[in-house]
């Protein structure tokens, strides 16, 4: 037995029931208020019409004897209205808020009938509804009775307001889907591309439209696709330098292994073992870097360049710098900011034999700089050098240290803070500048 779901499933299903039953509550509830006050003008005017037609009985049927006013009695009676004569009181018939609301509007509306000799009741009628009567008491102490032939008003739903509702429900069913479908569009869109991603490869990218919340949600769609392609296009590169860089060590390797071992080489293939070792190493670094980062804490860039440059200064390497005696506070990864001021410290004395550590902020971002005097690098060669493995000593020389990884990573610690790093040849040497955003 197939279990029957009153909730649709898709969002335009959803948001159209939820404005169908709104309507349709609004409709009730106008319907009830608006009943409600025809309700209560109707017996307004019903009590009214008895009011007056009482004072005018009274009027002709007071001054007569009591066996005169017995007979004419009824003859006064008209449409709205039937008149007796009695010598005893009407019987006393419980209160409720329609008898009570009569009396008041009768006496209101007529103000000779006194109310300690006025009784008004409900009774039932022979053919249903329920009916005003009651009596008013003579000066002689007799009552004159009056019973109402029109039923009290209730409400009841007639056929043209049922159709009324059949309507107006289904206007709004018809109008809600197609707004909500229009509306719904881009959200359709975009899992469309997501059902594709992955499938194609070209990044899958979707026009914004909707409304500005649609709008956002494409646009953060689309980015997040480029940031992924990058990614990937990263590793790729990655993958393809480091495959590219092994083949030469290898091949030295065969040719030693298939060849007569000759005096030193067991040191040279031990050599290649261990530049093979690096370069795997370098490439597991930038691979899984961010992958272990810490949690961003509020740090003294300035303290932290201290501690860089006295880290250098024990190894021998004397580093100058400038603007790090005043703190300077950015939320960032020490450990990773750490790490790539070092490589940027680390690659000017490899290159250059010195270095100057310097931070400054130009109110938006912390700019730390790290300056050298080297040969710099060749202005072609600039927009390459943050590609992984990339190494601009000529025909990729083995004589110089390093896996061309340095930049790459530092590259990316500063793309993982929002920053960004910035390669230019100085008068001579080269300086390095790592955007860091401050605290906001």
């Amino acid at each position: 037995m197939s279990r029957v779901h009153l909730w649709p499933a898709s969002l335009t299903g959803r948001i159209t029931l939820v404005l169908l039953v709104a309507v349709l509550v609004e409709f009730a509830g106008t319907v009830l208020v608006f009943g409600e006050a025809e309700r209560l003008l109707l017996r307004t005017g019903q009590a009214q019409r008895v009011a007056e037609q009482v004072v005018a009985a009274e009027q002709v049927l007071g001054p007569l004897p009591p066996a005169v006013r017995a007979k004419a009695a009824p003859g006064l009676s008209t449409r709205h209205v039937a008149f007796a004569a009695s010598a005893t009181a009407p019987p006393v018939r419980p209160q409720s808020d329609v008898t009570r609301a009569a009396l008041a509007a009768m006496l209101d509306w007529e103000p000779t009938l006194q109310k300690d000799a006025l009784r008004v009741g409900l009774s039932q009628g022979k053919f249903g509804g329920r009916r005003l009567e009651g009596g008013v008491r003579t000066d002689d102490g007799s009552w004159i009775l009056f019973r109402s032939r029109e039923p009290v008003s209730h409400w009841h739903a007639s056929l043209r307001w049922i159709a009324s509702l059949v309507m107006l429900a289904t206007a709004v069913l018809l109008v809600a889907v197609l707004l909500v479908r229009t509306m719904a569009a881009p959200l359709r869109a975009l899992s469309s591309a997501a059902d594709r991603i992955g499938l194609s490869p070209q990044p899958i990218l979707i026009e914004p439209g909707g409304p500005q919340e649609m709008r956002r949600l494409a646009e953060a769609f689309n980015a997040m696709q480029s940031r992924i392609g990058e990614l990937i296009d990263s590793r790729t590169e990655a993958l393809l330098a480091v495959s590219h860089d092994l083949r030469t060590p290898l091949s030295r390797l065969k040719l030693r292994l298939h060849g007569r071992l000759r005096e030193g080489d067991q040191e040279a293939m031990q050599d290649d073992l261990a530049e093979m070792q690096a370069m795997l190493d370098s490439l597991l670094t930038y691979l899984s870097h961010g992958a272990d980062g810490q949690t961003p804490v509020r740090t003294d860039l300035a303290a932290l360049l201290r501690s860089v440059a006295a880290n250098a200064e024990a190894v021998g390497h004397h580093v100058d710098t400038m603007g790090v005696e005043a703190p300077l506070h950015a939320t960032v990864d020490a450990g990773a900011i750490r790490r790539a001021v070092t490589n940027l410290v680390e690659n000017a004395f490899r290159y250059a034999g010195d270095a100057v550590l310097s931070l400054r902020t130009d109110g938006a971002h912390a700019i730390i700089a790290v300056r050298d005097h080297g040969p710099g690098i060749p202005a072609e060669q600039l927009p390459h050098v943050t590609a992984p493995f990339f190494r601009g000593d000529l025909a990729r020389a083995r004589d110089t240290a390093g896996m061309g990884m340095g930049l790459a990573v530092v590259e990316r610690v500063a793309q993982q803070h929002g920053g960004s790093l910035q390669l230019g040849n100085a008068t001579p040497g080269l300086r390095a500048e790592l955007f860091l955003p401050l605290d906001r």
